[in-house]
């Protein structure tokens, strides 16, 4: 739950509304806020405790004076410089002050507001602190104390800016928060952008850096453009060797092809027959048909996944099919192919890839099998796997030749070799046609003496009969 919470979150989805909207929010308060201080021309800020005690002494003073009038105690009071007293009455919200220029400032403004608690109100360039309620006369009024600020607060030194940079001072914060997240969101994209143009240059070395670290939508998009441009690579080198091996493996039939022309033309000039020489050509035009059908036949498996028509078959029917398709083969050699498999299950299955596959490995079996031999085919279910086993009773296989056996054009320099015909493309076609299904595909000597190729294929998708 926690992980899945943590992923949502971390969407671009999520990232936008969040960051767009605390944009948004930071706009209107700081336009609020603007506003409210180009309307007020004040702000209020915490209490200065110098100010509270002068304020509290001031009163104190005019109450034991006892003038019959406020203009009477601003007439007579001596203040120093920088302070100043205002008097207001609370009936009739009139305000009485000394004419000083700060004092004229403050009580236009206190006589439009009123406050009932201790409040400090800063302006451009004084504060006010009131109110200590007095009686003069017999009759209610409040003293506020003002008094000159000597560094004035940032709020009035913005006050005192021009009317149009207080207003642009808030399109410049919120152009720079876009402006943040633009350049954070576009990065990944340009990253992948100039990544791609690389790779259509023909550097298949390109890979995205930025955003790949991301735990959103742009980082996994960075992590599939790097894993398409490792895909890519590998199948362009693959591509490469496979045309490297196909012109060296097309080499070797074709000079003998060349060589039995040439026998014919002498035998033929010399009377001599020449059945034996065209033959000889008809074997290696056979072979090279061959090679050219598998090579295309393995192109087409790397490059069509998408082209995979999945359906619910029964696997016993599938190698049954394979297994008498090889037979006749078998034949020529005398050599018996065993059905041991005992299970029944339907699984999502290509029957013509999932044959190609068999036929290919049962043809390989035949050809490296001894005249009079066996060959074993088994399958069982274990772990949520489908197990299809392949056993031969041939010559063995080295063990760190094992791994390359699926390798196309590869073959071991032992009795399996040139010598027992074929194109060593038969395991590498097994190899696509496996992957396909998502499975795997393995190799390893028996206690026979032969060989064992192995499928695996998953059965998460299976419906058991």
């Amino acid at each position: 739950m926690f992980i899945k919470m943590k992923k949502t979150l971390s969407s671009i989805g999520v990232k936008l509304f969040l960051s767009f909207w605390l944009i948004t929010l930071a706009s209107i308060v700081i336009t609020r806020l603007v506003f409210t201080q180009i309307e007020h021309q004040s702000i209020i800020i915490p209490t200065v405790k110098e100010d509270t005690y002068k304020l509290k002494k001031y009163a104190k003073r005019i109450i034991k004076r006892s003038h019959k009038t406020p203009q009477a105690i601003l007439q007579r009071a001596p203040f120093p410089p920088g302070l100043s007293i205002l008097i207001k009455d609370t009936q009739t919200q009139e305000v009485f002050h000394n004419n000083k220029r700060d004092a004229q400032t403050t009580a236009s403004f206190l006589s439009k507001n009123s406050f009932s608690n201790l409040t400090t109100v800063q302006f451009p360039f004084a504060r006010m602190t009131g109110p200590e309620d007095i009686q003069i006369n017999e009759k209610n009024y409040q003293v506020y104390l003002v008094v000159k600020s000597k560094h004035p607060h940032f709020g009035s030194l913005f006050m005192q800016l021009p009317f149009w940079v207080r207003i642009i001072i808030p399109l410049l914060i919120s152009l720079s928060f876009c402006w943040l997240l633009a350049k954070t969101l576009t990065r990944p994209i340009i990253a992948i952008k100039h990544a791609a143009t690389e790779i259509g240059k023909g550097n298949y070395q390109a890979r995205v850096i930025d955003g790949e670290t991301r735990n959103d939508e742009l980082g996994e998009m960075a992590k599939s453009f790097n894993q398409m441009a490792e895909k890519l690579t590998t199948n362009i080198n693959a591509h490469q060797r496979l045309l490297a091996d196909v012109s060296h493996e097309l080499r070797s039939p074709m000079t003998r092809l060349q060589i039995a022309i040439g026998l014919i033309e002498s035998s033929a000039e010399q009377g001599k027959p020449v059945d034996k020489h065209i033959a000889r050509c008809e074997r290696e035009i056979g072979q090279l048909d061959q090679m050219i059908s598998n090579v295309l036949s393995l192109s087409r498996m790397e490059n069509t996944f998408q082209e995979a028509n999945f359906v619910m078959l029964e696997v016993t029917s599938i190698l049954a099919t394979a297994i008498e398709d090889a037979q006749y083969l078998a034949n020529e050699k005398n050599i018996n192919i065993i059905n041991n498999t005992e299970i029944s299950c339907q699984l999502l299955l290509d029957e013509t890839h999932l044959l190609s596959a068999l036929n290919n490995i049962l043809i390989n079996a035949i050809k490296h099998s001894e005249e009079n031999g066996e060959i074993e085919v088994s399958a069982k279910t274990s772990s949520g796997y489908l197990h299809i086993a392949i056993a031969d009773s041939a010559t063995g296989v080295p063990e760190e030749q094992l791994p390359l056996l699926f390798n196309a054009f590869y073959r071991v320099s032992t009795a399996r070799d040139r010598e027992t015909g074929g194109t060593g493309l038969g395991l590498a076609i097994a190899k696509q046609a496996v992957a396909i299904h998502q499975g795997t595909i393995s190799a390893e000597n028996n206690h026979s003496g032969g060989l064992t190729i192995t499928i695996e294929l998953p059965i998460n998708k299976t419906k058991n009969v």
